[in-house]
């Protein structure tokens, strides 16, 4: 997968997760076509309680996510849902004909249906990985703590 970053912050921690957590995203939802993955910065949209956090983009195959003042498991959690987009997109159930703009998770049924696909199967598959992970490393939730309070600081 080709990783693009072009926010204002070092992502190279969330780049090492997102390369544990990847084969086993692809190898569960499927997809045969690599995205590619954007990290960008909005200050402004940092700052709004209910900004965005990622989109999938179909035409390009592009999951951008936004990383400014997140912690890192949740720009995982934005990306595993965004992955269930881009493997609907892969296997042409994402039928973007219709606006996706405001409330289209709520006026289109077809577009709620994908919403709802890729909250359920994208927080399972982080939770899944996660959990495994956990295990297999368990000073991972420590050294994750440790370094959130040092990221914090650095803001």
């Amino acid at each position: 997968m080709k990783i693009e970053n072009k926010s204002k912050i070092n992502t190279q921690h969330i780049q090492d997760l997102l390369d544990e957590f990847y084969p086993f995203a692809k190898k569960r939802f499927g997809f045969d076509q690599d995205p590619i993955l954007e990290f960008i910065s909005d200050e402004e949209n940092s700052l709004n309680p209910l900004g965005k956090t990622a989109y999938y983009n179909p035409s390009n195959m592009t999951i951008t996510l936004f990383v400014d003042k997140r912690h890192p498991k949740d720009i995982m959690r934005s990306f595993s849902h965004e992955l269930v987009h881009h493997t609907q997109n892969c296997c042409g159930d994402l039928d973007m004909s219709q606006p996706a703009g405001p409330g289209y998770a709520q006026n289109n049924a077809h577009l709620r249906a994908m919403e709802e696909d890729a909250n359920l199967r994208g927080t399972m598959c982080f939770r899944d990985w996660e959990d495994n992970f956990k295990q297999s490393n368990p000073l991972t939730e420590r050294k994750e703590r440790l370094f959130y309070k040092l990221q914090k600081k650095l803001w």
